[in-house]
């Protein structure tokens, strides 16, 4: 897969075919969990701190010193690594304040360093973000996501991934990732099922009383059944 990304922000001076997926989302759209499950496979230069404890802010992700001052890129060495994932929310949290990453700042210092940046956009359920973001927060940040896909990333030919299509289809899903983003993934590694064990979207939803739209739509299932079928009614 040929990818242009970096292209629009600046020309490398190198060209060594290494890609780096460069995961973005709102804050609590699931970057801390897409990190763990990506840094799996031995290829990939990672957040491997995360899967060795519960929770690590972003200021001590690997990468972390790049978005602060992309200049460190000039003399940054990942070995033997062709492919590596980085993960930044927007905003983040950087000593304490809020901050946009520098998309162009980082991108450009990345390709001069020989990768090829790809960018993968994490959605979530919006009401989910919106009450995570209002207990965590104290205030709803999404919109900044939008803002940046507008103005700085829309333009890069960006992936789209999905926080509940990975809770929902696990190994099934990552698979499908790992072909259509054209980057190595460990889908069939066991540590899966137990960074998805824990379904981060199970304390926001609760039962419901029935709904009207429940009631039209069982009356006409029984209506339409064949005598003798499961849904028939006398």
């Amino acid at each position: 897969m040929v990818r242009i990304e970096c292209i629009l922000f600046g020309q490398s001076n190198r060209v060594d075919n290494k890609k780096l997926l460069l995961l973005v989302g709102p804050q609590g759209s699931g970057n801390h969990m897409y990190s763990k499950v990506f840094e799996l496979h031995p290829e990939v230069f990672g957040w491997k701190e995360l899967n060795e404890t519960y929770w690590v802010a972003h200021d001590l992700e690997p990468f972390n010193k790049f978005w602060n001052n992309p200049s460190e890129w000039n003399t940054a060495d990942f070995g033997n690594y062709k492919y590596a994932c980085v993960s930044i929310s927007v905003p983040y949290v950087q000593n304490g304040v809020t901050t946009i990453p520098p998309f162009k700042e980082f991108i450009n210092g990345a390709t001069k360093n020989g990768w090829s940046v790809q960018v993968a956009i994490i959605g979530r359920d919006k009401n989910i973000l919106e009450a995570q973001q209002e207990r965590l927060r104290s205030r709803v940040t999404y919109m900044h996501m939008l803002e940046a896909i507008d103005q700085q990333l829309g333009n890069l030919n960006p992936d789209y991934i999905s926080h509940e299509m990975l809770c929902l289809y696990e190994h099934r899903y990552l698979k499908y990732l790992s072909k259509i983003l054209d980057f190595p993934i460990a889908y069939d590694n066991p540590l899966i099922n137990e960074i998805l064990k824990a379904n981060a979207n199970a304390k926001y939803v609760s039962p419901v009383e029935e709904t009207e739209l429940d009631r039209i739509a069982r009356a006409k299932i029984q209506e339409h059944a064949t005598p003798g079928t499961e849904w028939w009614s006398k």
